[in-house]
């Protein structure tokens, strides 16, 4: 099995991020048009400038998935430009590494907002653009199946994507399926910001008991959650719907 994207129209939000860059290319390397959206318009115009650059079909749209205005947006875009959409990628995410106890509600607000309202609010107004064979693609995570410590926030936001991933795929069946992504820890930006904000002498050894809470030893690259996001993207998944797939080198199973 082969994926061709060819043709296909896809929308990725979080398009900046070390999971997003990365699912980006592979996605505009086998055949796809993309539309990129992120609040980082900086960066999002940098990594445009570079894909364009390499030939590729990716326009980026600056925006703030929390808001109904930015998902209605890009689906102007969308319809005006092409007409239809063939797959939608919820990508966006942001980390607050707190527990329970020292969750402030901004931080709650944040993180439920960008997960969980953002995926709503895309799923929205991008679905009706969505025709027979559609996909869409939402970023859960290991730990919206099990609990960990110093999560809180994280935990209920990829959680509640799980079960609405769920929901959303007996609301769009039979015409568009509807499935979430479960990394384990993936080598980004965003687990390294973490544990470099911790005291010095203890960084190296956290990174190193995250790698050995995975039964692979390690832990993930961007590259292994492009490839199932390619996979869920493409024509070889086409019975595969409603579910959660975990893509965790084993820590979920420990």
């Amino acid at each position: 099995m082969t994926a061709d994207l060819t043709g296909k129209i896809i929308v990725l939000t979080g398009v900046t991020g070390g999971i997003g860059q990365v699912t980006a290319r592979t996605y505009l390397e086998h055949g796809a048009v993309v539309i990129g959206s992120d609040i980082n318009e900086e960066l999002g115009e940098k990594l445009a400038a570079e894909l364009t650059g390499d030939g590729h079909d990716f326009t980026f749209v600056a925006g703030d998935v929390t808001r109904a205005e930015t998902a209605q947006a890009l689906a102007d875009l969308v319809r005006e430009r092409h007409g239809r959409l063939d797959v939608l990628h919820n990508n966006a995410g942001v980390l607050v590494a707190k527990g329970v106890q020292d969750t402030t509600e901004e931080e709650w607000d944040l993180v439920m907002n960008v997960s969980v309202r953002g995926t709503f609010l895309m799923i929205r107004a991008l679905s009706p653009l969505m025709g027979e064979g559609g996909s869409i693609i939402n970023m859960g995570s290991s730990l919206g199946l099990v609990g960990g410590a110093n999560e809180a926030a994280y935990c209920a936001a990829k959680g509640a994507i799980v079960n609405f991933t769920k929901a959303v795929a007996c609301d769009l069946a039979p015409a568009i399926r509807v499935n979430a992504i479960c990394p384990g820890g993936i080598d980004t930006a965003m687990p390294r910001n973490v544990v470099a904000a911790l005291p010095a002498e203890d960084r190296d050894a956290v990174w190193k008991g995250l790698e050995a809470e995975h039964l692979l030893g390690r832990v993930g690259q961007p590259e292994e959650i492009a490839a199932v996001a390619l996979f869920l993207a493409g024509d070889d998944s086409t019975f595969v719907n409603g579910t959660a797939i975990a893509v965790d080198g084993g820590w979920t199973a420990r």
